[in-house]
């Protein structure tokens, strides 16, 4: 083994067992600001308090997962905050390991894992309060490090792991299907691609994916009501779609890529003659991978008359750009003082990731501008069970407030009207419910809520008192958050 390839790995060991504290410093972070849950979390405690073959528009794979962690480690931000640092650190993992194979250079596979800190909706987004996106960016980076794997090394076990890291993407997310299609696209246009796909072995792959996902395309089937009760998010006008759409998707792109782009030029500003310099194959993969990107996405936006492309939903996609990107750098260009600047963004990135996560809720009452992680569950819940309620049936027409008060009340159950889970029988222990909703606007108990109870529980809440508690926002002592909770007896047999 020769010095170089011994540095390599020396920096590379160096380069995971640093992420690895970074996600491990996010981890902890996460449980000591708060014990509340975000949007997208709470709906996850909803979910996982059943396996269920599927639940909403999302696969269930994260459910399942999370559900799976809440066993072992018990309802509690610990658990959730684990699934998702996890999954982001193997995601920048792979992106690091394909950039092993893509580069000669080892520091430029280092840039381009650290690069993913510099776009703002991985770094950030995913962090403060996303779910599915953060693991079907990690099946797509697992999927994208496996297709190199494969050129140079087509063996039953990696058909094997391709079948299993397409399965985990199908049940992530809808959009894997589109990284899959850019995928498929760019693998036709070389010779080893072609071999690559049309080998036996594929059907090793495709046989393995079909058995992971089957159950959940039965249950699609016999649920096409929920699998397309979102399609009209991407729509908002049809006499304009087709300008709007681009429009929407060119800028959706530019913000993603903001401020990689910028950043990345500024450090290496000579020319980028990424034509002349991507002579490899893989290098070459990359930059076809973009080009096909943008095609595939234009005749998506105009052929199915998407008018709005959300920045979220490019990230399976777009995460490989910084493979892109240093595939076009020379070596020459890749000096210490280059790569020690664009560490040092990185860093400074990182840190002040660190600081908005702890400041947003720490900090709130001075802007007061308070996120989710401020709702002050703990207070509220100790109030609501001196009142009487220690656990039973929770009732909401919200999911963020469901999910959280399921976390105050782990031995419970939680519901929310149209969630479809209303049909599943409660638990026979339970024998008292507790109906909650934000009254900080009205201490009435709303419509939606009243028209279910009577319907599903023949209980008309009108002729039931209605008690009120308001607690601080975390960190504060002013500023109030107010929820309106009416306790009922439960029937004794499941309805």
């Amino acid at each position: 083994m020769t010095n170089s390839k011994i540095n390599a790995d020396n920096h590379g060991l160096k380069f995971i067992l640093l992420l690895a504290a970074y996600f491990s410093l996010h981890i902890l972070l996460r449980v000591l600001i708060s014990d509340s849950l975000d949007y997208d979390e709470a709906e996850q405690a909803l979910l996982s308090q059943w396996l269920l073959p599927g639940y909403t528009e999302q696969p269930p794979l994260y459910s399942w997962m999370q559900y799976f962690l809440f066993e072992l480690f018990g309802k509690n931000v610990f658990a959730v905050s684990v699934l998702k640092n996890t999954l982001l650190f193997l995601s920048y993992l792979f992106v690091y390991l394909s950039g092993r194979r893509i580069f000669k250079d080892a520091r430029a596979a280092i840039l381009a894992a650290s690069s993913l800190l510099l776009i703002p909706q991985i770094a950030w987004e995913s962090q403060r309060d996303m779910t599915h996106t953060t693991l079907v960016v990690f099946a797509a980076a697992a999927v994208l490090w496996l297709i190199f794997k494969l050129v140079e090394e087509r063996t039953p076990v990696n058909y094997c792991l391709l079948g299993i890291f397409c399965g985990i993407g199908v049940l992530a997310k809808a959009n894997f299907a589109l990284f899959l299609t850019i995928l498929f696209l760019t693998l036709l246009t070389f010779s080893k691609g072609r071999k690559l796909l049309f080998s036996r072995l594929i059907f090793i792959s495709l046989a393995l994916t079909l058995a992971m996902t089957a159950y959940y395309f039965i249950w699609m089937f016999n649920n096409q009501d929920i699998v397309f009760s979102a399609t009209h998010k991407f729509k908002q006008t049809v006499e304009t779609y087709s300008a709007r759409g681009v429009w929407s998707f060119f800028s959706a792109t530019f913000l993603f890529l903001t401020p990689l782009w910028f950043i990345y030029f500024l450090i290496f500003p000579k020319k980028w003659a990424y034509t002349r310099r991507a002579t490899g194959f893989s290098s070459q993969f990359m930059l076809r991978y973009g080009l096909i990107f943008l095609v595939t996405l234009l005749f998506v936006v105009v052929s199915f008359k998407v008018s709005y492309v959300k920045d979220r939903w490019l990230q399976p996609l777009l995460f490989a750009t910084p493979l892109i990107f240093f595939s076009g750098v020379e070596l020459k260009e890749m000096n210490e003082k280059a790569y020690n600047r664009f560490l040092l963004v990185v860093v400074i990135a990182a840190i002040g990731i660190y600081t908005a996560f702890t400041l947003r809720v720490v900090g709130a009452p001075l802007t007061q501008n308070y996120s989710r992680l401020s709702y002050p569950f703990t207070t509220l819940a100790a109030e609501i069970r001196q009142a009487g309620f220690s656990g039973g049936l929770i009732i909401s027409d919200n999911r963020f407030l469901a999910g959280n008060m399921l976390f105050q009340f782990p031995n419970s159950q939680a519901l929310i009207p149209d969630y479809n889970f209303e049909k599943i029988p409660h638990s026979p222990t339970s024998t008292k419910a507790a109906v909650i909703w934000k009254a900080d606007a009205s201490p009435n108990i709303p419509a939606k809520l009243v028209t279910f109870l009577k319907k599903r529980y023949d209980f008309n809440p009108t002729n039931h008192p209605v008690s009120c508690y308001e607690q601080p926002y975390k960190y504060n002592s002013s500023d109030t958050v107010k929820l309106g909770v009416l306790q009922f007896p439960l029937p004794q047999r499941d309805p």
